[in-house]
Formats: structure tokens, sequence, C-alpha cells
């Protein structure tokens, strides 16, 4: 007989100050919905619960009376024994929405397994009254996790296929149970007398990515999803054989792709939940009946393919921090394969945790009344609310702009947060150790942005600074404690380490390795001291074309890989703070092989060990990337306010992703002010801006563009080693070109242009300009009213004059013509180009000319 099961699903739960409004919708939802169908089970795909202001709220004191008060009404049982602990109100929200089964994800061991094995396990007593917590009241589940070499956590598990009402440590009768597991591979839930299997997969990073200790991945170190598949069908088999014939894998695997791949490969699988990727499915109705502001669809739920015995899969994910309820409804045949044409996109989809849709379902209907999940979840958060509002009104600096931590980006690309709390990880470094050049920090450790979303007409949103809360007293744009603390939850120590030239290519190509497509690598690199650029066109391992260690002004002190090649000498030592995280080996990073293989060399020092005394923040330890961050501010930007607007991609300047945009790295810019400025280039390619004012502006080696701008200005070419393009702009300038050939314009006013060696471009633009090409052949162009001007070394047979086609009305079509214009005067050769315009050839006798010498265009 054919079964309808409504499956409410969610993932990346993992409470930040977002949740603190989101999760009491998200609770009136799912108590919404559920009542709509009779089958209904509730799955989440892991990372429930993140290290962070949420997280870390739960082990306040106060905060007790709060779970007390909710148990007691949840349970219809009296608690009033219940202790705090890190993380115990993401459980307790979870347990009072009815989860019924989750996977387990990489954030959930990021406290560690000790930190893990407090909030999921029980500590029971005689009563509930006294009763010091439940733990969960869902299975943990993951069939490719050895929690053996785990004492704690594996006093937890259990190998035998149970129904998940048996990892509940309160039973239906309001009964105690005492041995209850929590941790399994998979699970069975049943609903009008029909049993759905569930089985659980985490991802295969896990140990470079969290803090798993003595748990260990089978087949992990890398993505393998046939290894993976080999692990999670005997759990499928299982359920199979014990007459169980609709199968939902609830996966984190980080990228949805993965899941995708994964589907094609199990046997017997009908629903997957993806975790990890945040990728938000949606289709046309879930659109118009409504997004959060400033969200669009990655893709359309669900993701329909097909598993390994061709029967279809339908792949479901939403948005984290409970932003969205996950919904899908479909019918499974009698033999238990997924009816595809039953998903009804006017049923199933992404319902936004947001006022406007609570509304919109509830109707006149309170939503949040007494004992309703909505309403004991909103007593939950509210505890929170308490004591994050604090948090808000220590104010440390000023934005003016939206800081971009979203995971999207941060991930993916260079955003305005990446570069703030890199270059601040790299002040602090540098006020201990002043050799001290690169800052490196991974993108996956921002865990979100610095401001605010909204939505100012119907499809437009915009991005400002952080709003302000009357309630803590906190103004428009500062940035607050609480900022420091949701934006970077893990609070990394921070460690100086030393690195090769060599070494420090492949830290970077390693940021970027898996970079590509719609992959948001949390090993992406944010950097300080640094500007590169890459290509994800190729093998990974070889994708950064151009690298240079900068100053604090942007301008070049080391160039380390040239055209794709490894630049001077690559044992050579460069001084580097990274994340004391990465430094161990996270996220994959070479770096702790790097230390191991000559310690003496690297010399690692922990800030977090030698930063011993409290500056102005002491919110978090001295050597810690909040710490930095909120004293980086106090110094830089408690008066004057951050400023540097996030770019798209094609703009950003330290990260350049040469798929949509051209390479920089190695060209500099340098500006003058309105004054007389002398600007050097240097040795790499240069833009250099005179502005106003009698500037001298030389470029150096490099290929350089040079713009002399107001004023009577010296450009000096003579050292350029390139192609080089130098604009006088106006009043009278003197150009001098070097040996290779450029592109010169006088612009307006009477200027002197020499070409020096080289084949040269000459352009004298508008005045009476003083010409002369030098060696090499050279291109001298003329306009209209381009004045009286005088080529001094015009050779013939090999330099060449250009004519824009009747300019000044002189009816000068061709070269014929062109040369049929010109006279001998006085030694020279004039050519008259009308409207009191000429050129003037010296030296030169009309004998010596031919067609060949000029041209017209």
């Amino acid at each position: 007989m054919a079964y309808t099961l409504q499956i409410l699903h969610a993932s990346d739960l993992e409470g930040g100050v977002d949740a603190i409004s989101q999760a009491p919708n998200f609770a009136a939802i799912v108590d919404y919905l559920e009542d709509t169908y009779a089958n209904t089970i509730v799955l989440s795909a892991g990372d429930n619960f993140i290290p962070g202001p949420f997280f870390n709220a739960a082990a306040d004191s106060s905060v007790a009376a709060t779970l007390n008060s909710v148990y007691t009404q949840l349970y219809g049982q009296t608690f009033s024994g219940l202790s705090t602990g890190s993380g115990r109100l993401d459980i307790a929200i979870m347990n009072t929405i009815g989860f019924d089964a989750s996977a387990l994800g990489n954030h959930d061991f990021d406290a560690g397994t000790d930190g893990l094995q407090s909030v999921i396990s029980a500590s029971l007593g005689s009563s509930t009254a006294n009763t010091g917590w439940l733990g969960t009241m869902f299975p943990y589940l993951s069939a490719n996790l050895d929690f053996s070499a785990n004492s704690g956590l594996n006093a937890l598990y259990s190998s035998t296929l149970q129904q998940n009402t048996a990892f509940q440590s309160l039973n239906a009768q309001g009964e105690l149970v005492s041995g209850a597991p929590k941790l399994a591979a998979s699970t069975i839930i049943e609903r009008d007398g029909e049993q759905i299997g569930v089985v659980g997969a985490t991802t295969q990073l896990l140990a470079s990515i969290s803090s798993p200790g003595t748990v260990s991945v089978e087949s992990g170190g890398s993505n393998d999803m046939a290894a993976l598949a080999a692990i999670i069908q005997p759990e499928i088999d299982a359920m199979l054989a014990a007459g169980i014939n609709k199968i939902i894998l609830v996966s984190h695997l980080q990228q949805i792709s993965l899941e995708k791949e994964l589907a094609g490969l199990l046997k017997g699988v009908d629903v997957i939940i993806a975790g990890g990727s945040d990728t938000l499915q949606a289709d046309a109705e879930d659109v118009s009946r409504g997004l959060k502001d400033g969200d669009t669809p990655a893709e359309t739920y669900p993701f329909l393919t097909t598993n390994a015995d061709g029967d279809p899969v339908a792949i479901v994910s939403t948005d984290g921090e409970y932003s969205y309820v996950g919904r899908l409804v479909v019918t499974f045949d009698d033999n238990g394969v997924l009816d595809a044409s039953s998903i009804d996109a006017n049923v199933s989809g992404a319902f936004a945790a947001t006022t406007e849709q609570v509304e919109a379902l509830y109707g006149t209907a309170d939503a949040f009344a007494d004992g309703s999940k909505g309403d004991l979840v909103q007593e939950l958060t509210s505890a929170v609310s308490t004591i994050v509002t604090a948090q808000d009104g220590n104010v440390f600096g000023n934005t003016d702009v939206y800081l971009n931590g979203v995971r999207g980006s941060v991930r993916t690309e260079e955003t305005n947060l990446g570069n703030l709390t890199a270059d601040a990880n790299l002040y602090v470094a540098q006020q201990t150790d002043s050799s001290v050049l690169v800052s490196m920090k991974n993108g996956g450790g921002i865990r979100a942005a610095i401001g605010q979303v909204s939505e100012t007409s119907p499809g437009v949103y915009e991005l400002s600074p952080p709003e302000a809360n009357a309630l803590s007293g906190k103004e428009a744009g500062q940035v607050s404690q609480l900022d420091i603390l949701n934006a970077l939850r893990f609070n990394n120590a921070l460690s100086v380490v030393t690195v090769t030239a060599d070494q420090l290519k492949q830290l970077v190509e390693h940021s970027v390795a898996a970079s590509g497509g719609s992959a948001t690598p949390g090993q992406f690199g944010q950097w300080g001291g640094i500007r590169f650029s890459y290509d994800t066109s190729l093998e990974a391992g070889s994708r950064v074309q151009n690298l240079a260690i900068v100053n604090d002004d942007g301008f070049i002190v080391d160039v380390i890989v040239q055209n794709g090649e490894l630049a001077g000498d690559a044992g050579r030592a460069i001084r580097m703070v990274t994340l004391s995280f990465l430094a161990d080996g996270g996220d994959s990073y070479p770096l702790d092989d790097f230390i191991a293989a000559n310690p003496t060399f690297a010399n690692r020092v922990d800030l977090a060990d030698t930063l011993t005394e409290a500056g102005l923040a002491t919110f978090a330890d001295p050597g810690t990337e909040q710490d930095a961050l909120a004293e980086y501010l106090a110094a830089f930007h408690s008066t004057t306010p951050y400023a540097e607007a996030d770019t798209a991609a094609s703009l950003d300047i330290r990260i350049q992703n040469l798929s949509v945009r051209s390479d920089s790295v190695l060209t500099e810019q340098r500006n003058g002010t309105n004054g007389a400025d002398t600007i050097n280039g240097g040795d790499y390619n240069d833009n250099i801006r005179g502005g106003a004012g009698n500037d001298s502006l030389t470029g150096g080696a490099g290929n350089d563009t040079i713009e002399g701008g107001d004023g009577n200005d010296i450009i000096d070419l003579r050292a350029d080693s390139g192609v080089t393009v130098a604009n006088g702009n106006r009043n009278a300038d003197t150009i001098l070109g070097g040996d290779a050939g450029e592109v010169l314009r006088g612009g307006k006013g009477h200027d002197s242009i020499d070409g020096g060696a080289g084949n040269d471009l000459i352009y004298g633009g508008q005045g009476n300009d003083t010409l002369a090409g030098g060696s090499g052949v050279d291109f001298f162009l003329f306009e209209a009213s381009s004045g009286t001007d005088v080529i001094t070394d015009f050779q013939a047979g090999t330099d060449k004059l250009f004519v824009t086609s009747n300019a000044n009305g002189n009816s000068i079509f061709t070269a014929e013509q062109l040369l049929a214009a010109a006279v001998n005067s006085s030694g020279n050769v004039v050519i008259e180009l009308g409207g009191e315009n000429s050129v003037t050839l010296q030296g030169v006798t009309l004998a010596q000319l031919t067609v060949a010498d000029f041209a017209v265009a």
C-alpha cells in the first residue's frame, strides 16, 4: 500500500546570534506543519551547535531557571536541578522542537569530544526533580565514525539497530531511562505502523577540520565517495533485510556535490538530507511565498536523481542557523520506492523562519501560545538574549561599511572582513615580532558578517553597517564584543612561524586547491601582507601565477612567484602569523609538516603563551583572534570608521581570481597629491598618477602606466624594462622614454617627449610639442587640434607618421595626399594639417620621404 511521509528537516543549526530570533519562528513552523500530515518526522543533517556566543551563553548560571521551566512544561514532569553547560541551550531547543534523529557534523566536535559528550549524555537523578541533564532525546548518527578508542563516547554508542525512542533518557511514560545510548550508525523511526530507516554519515575530512580526538573516521582523510558508500551500504542492507524499505540518509559531507555523487553509489536509499554546505534549495512557490531578505536559491527544491538500483532519490538541503524549515512530502509505493511525481512544489519546499511566514501560516491563531513549541523555544532564546545584549554594549570600533563574512564569500573570494581580521592578526603579531610579514587564516573560521541586510524595495537589498541597539546603547555602525564573538566563534589562538618562500607558495596553493565551480571549501584563505593571482582551470598545486609580499601601503617587498614559477631563493625565510589550528595541520594545511621537518627554523611561537597582559579588550584571552580584532579596531577605528567596502571578486586586489579579472599582482598603484610630488616606481609594474602640481614621476623597471595629471610634469621612463604607457595630461610636460617600447601621450599643453631607445608610439596631443623618437622604429600620431609640433629626429624609411583622416578639415584621406602636403622649408619638411596645425620634420628633406613614411586612418 502506498505510504505518504512528511519529512521536516534542517542542517547546520549551529546557533549564532541570528538564532535568537529565528529559532522560535522555526519551532512555530515545525509545530504548524507537523499537524498537517499524520506521518511526520523531523531530521537534522548535523552541525547542531558551534562554539560562540549562543553556545557559551548556556554555561551562564542564570540560564538554569529557564532550562528547568521549559523542561517542566515540555515533559509534564517537575525539573528543578538541571545544570548549565556550553551547548545545552542548543540541545534543549532541538529536544523542544522534537527532532527524531540527526547526523553528526564536524562542528559538533569543535568543542572536543568532552564537549560533545557533555551535551549529549544524561546525568540522571532519582527523579526528574534532581536530574542534572537529559542529554539528547534523539540519536546522533554516523556509520563511518569509530568511537572505540574514546571511552566516554563509546559508552554512549549502540551497535544495535534500535528505534529512535530507545535513545531517550525520559520515556513516553515520564520514566527516567538509565543507560540510554546517544550514538549509533542508524536507527528506526516508526509512524502509523510503518518503519523508516535512517542512517548517518559524517565528512571524511573530520580530522582536519575539527577536533574529534580519538574518534576516527573510517576511510577518512579525503573525499572518497566509493569508500564511503562501501561503509554505508551494509547499514542499509541490514535495514532492508529487516523489512524496512524506506531509507533516509542524513549526511554531513560539506559539499552537496558529494551527496549527489554518493546517491548513485548506494542501493536502497530514497532520500538524502544533505548537510554542511548551507545550500539553499527553493522552488518558485517558495520564492513567491518569501525567502529571507537577500537570499536567492542555489538550486531547485528538491534535487532528483537515481540510486544504484535506478530508483528515484530526492536530495534536500536548506540554509543553516534555523533560517529555514525544509519540508519534503513524498509518497512511497508498496515496495518502498519513492514516487518522484508525488512531490508537489506547492507543498514541499523551504519555509523561511521569518515573522511574515509564521503569520502567513497561523493567520489569527497564536503561534506562540503558552506551552507551544514556539513559546518554549522563545523562552530559551530570551535567556540567551539577556546575556548577549550586555555583550552588544561593549564597543571596540566603528565601521561605515558592511563587513562581509557570508559563507559563500569568505570561502570563495577576498572579503573586507577577511582582510580586517587577517590584518588584525598581523598587527598583534608585529607588536611582539617586527619581522612578521604575512598573515594567513581560513575562510571557514569566519562564521558571520558584521552588519545588516535589509530590503529597501521589493527585490532590492541593501548591505549596511551594524544597526543600533537601543537596549544595549550601541549606536549604528559600532562594532561590539557580540559582533566579534559571533563572527569569529572559534576564537582560534594565534601562532607565529617561519616558512621558506617555497613553503609559502605551497600554503597559498593549498588555500585555493579546492576552489572552483560551486565549491565553498573552508580551507580557502584570507590573507594579510600578500597579494596573489590564481587560475582554477589549472591543476591544484599549480594554480598560483603571481605572488608578492607587500607592505602596509601595498607596495611590493618581495616577489615569491612570477608567471607561475618560484622567484628568487626558494629557501629564504619568511615570518608569518596564522591560526594555531592551521599551524597544527587543520584544514589539511601542511604547516605542521613544515614545522616538524625543521622545528628550529620554523621557530613556532604561540602568542597565547607569550602575550599574558590584557589590553583594552578583556573578554577574550590575549593572543587569540577575537582579542586581536578588538584591539585592532580600538587602535585604528575607535573614532575613524573602517571604510574599505567589500568588492566583487572581479575587483579584488589581494586575492585575484583570473577567471573573473586580469592579473595586476605585480603592478603597483602610486598616487600623487595636489602638490609637487616625486614618485619613483621601483622595480615592478607601476600605475602612477601624479595628480595636480608639478610632479617628477619615474617609472623604474617593469611595465608602467604613468599619468602626470595637472601641472608641468617630468615623466622619466628611462629605467623601464617593459611596455609602458605615459600620459602627460594637462599643461607642459616632459616625458623621457626608456629602452623598451612605450606609448607616450603628451595630452594638453606644450610638451617635450623623447622616446629613447625602443619602438615607441608617440602622441603629442594638443599644444605645440617637441617630439623625439630616439632609436628604434617610432610612430608619431597626430589627430585634430594637435598644434604646431616638431619632430627633431624623424628617420625617413624607419619611423612613420600617422594622421587622422580629414583632421581639421584638411581633405587629407590618403598617404599620397599627406606626402603631397609636405614642403621643404629652411632645411626641414613642414606638413600643413589645416587649421593652423602642422608637423615639422627637423633636418629632413622632401627627397628623403616616400609614401611608406606616412599613413592616414
